[in-house]
């Protein structure tokens, strides 16, 4: 178990993830949008498709996603500091 520090929104949070395989920097030419063939996913929390070597990476807009209604933890984690 790892836990990825992340300051979004000028607060300092932190998120509990099962592991992390590598931290890489990828160039703007590395990183593609996020063809619109894709169906059955939503792809609003997405921000692009990244290449690194043989791997195809998914780049998630964490700071959305953890916004978002559906997750509800930005709101959450003011809560809780207040």
């Amino acid at each position: 178990t790892v836990v990825i520090i992340l300051n979004l929104n000028n607060r300092t949070m932190g998120i509990v993830v099962d592991g992390v395989s590598d931290v890489i920097d990828l160039s703007n030419a590395q990183i593609s949008p996020v063809p619109d063939l894709v169906s059955g996913i939503d792809t609003k929390y997405l921000l692009g498709l990244g290449t690194a070597d043989d791997r195809m990476l998914i780049l998630v807009d964490i700071e959305q996603l953890m916004s978002s209604k559906e997750m509800a933890l930005m709101q959450e984690a003011a809560e809780m500091a207040a």
